[in-house]
């Protein structure tokens, strides 16, 4: 029921209390990012009262937006927040779309947009009695839902990583007695005299090393990746990657070629936001990859011009993937429906906001005999007088 601008007293009360109770209601009943929008916005009904709406999603570069919910006749809709919305947070008319814009804010920061399509009706909106109190609350539980979200997409970066403590603590316990059976091996070797003996305690020796490499590359990935100077070189980051996903590929009968960049490639970026991004892209070109007979995935770390990329070609049918973020409908908590979409599906339109907000971007093309590159793009940070680019990371 529509909450009348002259309601007044208890009634009035009532029915926003009555408003803020669903709001409320959408951060118990969302599985989803999108579904929290939408029974967010359902929740606004009365104070909206038939106005054509629209909640979107502020996206990691700051500026993209995500369309999650609409009400009323279908319009065009801004897909960028722009900087006056961004930063000052106060509502204005979109010059694109002349669309009335709400920065939704929450904890210091701008989360999304409440739009209306027909300013003129919505600016009374703005100066009722009851809307600022009640897009508060939207904005406090916006924050609770995009904040669930965020838990579960960190949850899914840091899985390879989830056994850091494990593998820091029993590192050593697994190398002591591999070189003690190494030692034995070697000894064996030297006493044999049977030449059959002595070839199975080689190969012996050589699966011990096999196991020593695997041992260093496991401690390599989980290994402290921070920056020098704010500083990262891209060509090793991919190089950790590829050598720590590497096995799980080769096993399934996958070639993986790996071609290094020639020359030091510094970005400023999230270390570890851009191994999630590499983790995506070569699990989706480990799918496209299954079905032909020469099975390949060459990855390929090049300069072009002023940008840094990281080329994941795979041998599949070559077709141009979807790249719309598919993150807004996963599962919130890290259920087992959350691991199985994020590993069955890999989001590629993940890859592209985490590349997006690093400054860069995801580029996509397709050969039905070359396969399917994905390029994924970051710009070479400017020298500095105080930056050491070239200083090992």
């Amino acid at each position: 029921m529509p909450i009348p601008d002259g309601m007044h007293g208890s009634s009035m009360q009532h029915a926003v209390s009555e408003v803020e109770a669903a709001l409320l209601g959408a951060l118990l009943s969302a599985e989803t990012a999108r579904d929290g929008a939408s029974a967010l916005l359902a929740a606004l009904a009365p104070v909206i009262d038939g106005r054509d709406a629209a909640l979107a999603l502020r996206d990691r570069d700051g500026f993209t937006l995500h369309l999650l919910a609409e009400t009323g006749a279908s319009a065009t809709w801004p897909d960028r927040l722009e900087p006056q919305f961004a930063l000052g947070a106060h509502p204005g008319v979109d010059r694109a779309t002349d669309v009335l814009v709400v920065p939704i804010r929450a904890h210091g920061r701008v989360l999304g947009a409440l739009m209306f399509a027909d300013p003129g009706r919505a600016q009374t909106l703005l100066h009722s009695e009851t809307f600022p109190s009640l897009l508060n609350t939207t904005a406090e539980v916006l924050h609770a839902i995009v904040s669930r979200l965020d838990v579960a997409l960190q949850l899914k970066a840091t899985q390879a990583r989830s056994l850091d403590a494990i593998v820091d603590s029993m590192s050593h316990q697994i190398a002591n007695p591999l070189t003690g059976a190494s030692a034995i091996a070697q000894l064996l070797e030297e006493d044999l005299t049977d030449e059959g003996q002595r070839s199975a305690v080689r190969q012996m020796s050589q699966e011990l090393n096999r196991a020593f490499v695997v041992l260093k590359d496991l401690l390599d990935f989980h290994r402290d990746t921070r920056a020098q100077d704010g500083f990262l070189d891209l060509s090793t980051i991919v190089e950790r990657v590829v050598r720590f996903r590497g096995y799980a590929i080769r096993e399934q009968g996958i070639t993986l070629d790996f071609t290094p960049a020639a020359t030091y490639m510094p970005v400023r970026a999230d270390a570890r936001g851009i191994e999630h991004a590499l983790m995506v892209a070569l699990r989706f070109a480990e799918l496209r990859s299954h079905g032909g007979s020469n099975r390949y995935i060459a990855v390929a770390v090049i300069e072009r011009g002023g940008e840094q990329c990281v080329e994941i070609t795979d041998s599949g049918a070559g077709d141009i993937p979807d790249t719309e973020p598919r993150y807004f409908d996963l599962p919130l908590a890290g259920t087992e429906q959350f691991a199985r979409a994020t590993q069955e599906e890999p989001d590629l339109g993940l890859v592209r906001s985490i590349l997006g907000a690093a400054g860069g971007r995801l580029e996509v093309r397709a050969s039905k005999t070359e396969g399917t590159t994905l390029a994924l793009v970051l710009p070479r940070p400017p020298r500095t007088s105080n930056s050491t680019v070239g200083t090992a990371v």
